[in-house]
């Protein structure tokens, strides 16, 4: 169970960055649908896991399948990286009026990544919770509503964004994972997911004109300091996540640590400033849509490779009833 709870936690912390945890993302996606979205989105995601792990198992057979599926968490891992440096950058000066955090956290990041995935995995397991909790708290005092309505696309896409970068972690960490693990982990990501979700749907629909809601809502509770907290350490987990991912494709061509720090501090240095909302607005439609169609893909492998042992059991059932013949 601690193995699952890693890999799940691993997942969590990937996917819920400044985004998610700012609410950016939960207003873009389902704005326009409903409470009901968000539940099914969080399920779709906990069933996604499990094809991804499964997946991982068999990476060896569809090594073109495989290649293909790197070079895109390749790409949106390197967005997402970007992304989260200026969402941090936006969210310190905002609230504590600190210039340039985004490049210190930069080379923080540039600096767990010399190390390997065994730190981020502890990390996690520590901040994911304690991320539940503070919400949980902004939730409380907050108060908020929730909204009929059901957008299936929104759900799926939004769960297919997710799923590129969260999906590349359980497709590598989960395969050596026994069938009943892999159903439980599937099991707690849709749990915790849709936890995570629902807690954040709430808070944002307070004010989805803003371009950070959860915060701005906070801030006018007077939880501000609390808010900047938990958007950060989402921000946190999710740059060691896509830097993990970022990284381990470019070591693979260049082995050398050193090529991935100094990248790493140049795109912080660069990103750092930009305008948070408008990257978010203009780059995870996109990225949703090309998640989607990576898992459809994805399952497809899994649906042939099922039938392809299917007709091989009844090829050799054949040949061994004919045999006895």
């Amino acid at each position: 169970m601690r193995r699952i709870f890693k890999l799940v936690f691993l997942f969590v912390g990937v996917v819920i960055g400044a985004g998610f945890a700012t609410g950016s993302e939960i207003v873009l996606y389902f704005k326009n649908s409903g409470y009901i979205s968000v539940v099914i989105s969080g399920i779709i995601m906990g069933l996604l896991s499990i094809a991804f792990c499964y997946f991982g198992k068999l990476q060896s057979k569809y090594k073109i399948m495989k290649n293909l599926t790197k070079i895109v968490v390749f790409l949106s891992s390197i967005i997402t990286y970007c992304i989260m440096i200026s969402g941090t950058s936006e969210l310190i000066y905002n609230q504590f009026g600190i210039k340039y955090f985004g490049i210190i956290t930069g080379f923080v990041v540039a600096i767990i990544m010399l190390y390997d995935i065994r730190i981020i995995k502890i990390l996690n397991l520590i901040i994911v919770p304690l991320i539940v909790l503070i919400m949980l708290v902004i939730l409380i005092i907050g108060g908020g509503e929730l909204y009929s309505g059901f957008d299936f696309s929104s759900s799926l896409k939004y769960a297919g964004m997710n799923m590129l970068l969260g999906g590349y972690f359980m497709s590598e960490e989960g395969c050596d994972l026994s069938h009943k693990q892999i159903v439980c982990s599937g099991v707690l990501v849709a749990f915790v997911m849709t936890l995570l979700m629902s807690i954040c749907y709430v808070i944002s629909m307070q004010s989805p004109a803003a371009g950070m809601p959860v915060f701005e809502v906070a801030r006018s509770y007077g939880l501000g300091a609390l808010a900047a907290i938990v958007v950060y350490l989402a921000i946190f987990t999710t740059l060691i996540g896509s830097g993990r991912a970022f990284a381990d494709m470019i070591l693979k061509f260049l082995p050398h640590k050193w090529i991935v720090f100094v990248l790493f501090f140049t795109l912080a240095c660069y990103f750092d400033g930009l305008d948070f909302a408008s990257l978010v607005a203009f780059c995870y439609g996109e990225i949703g849509e090309i998640g989607l169609i990576v898992c459809i893909l994805i399952i497809c492998n899994l649906i042939y490779n099922c039938i392809t042992c299917l007709i091989n059991k009844l090829k050799n059932k054949n040949n061994y009833l004919k045999s006895l013949i």
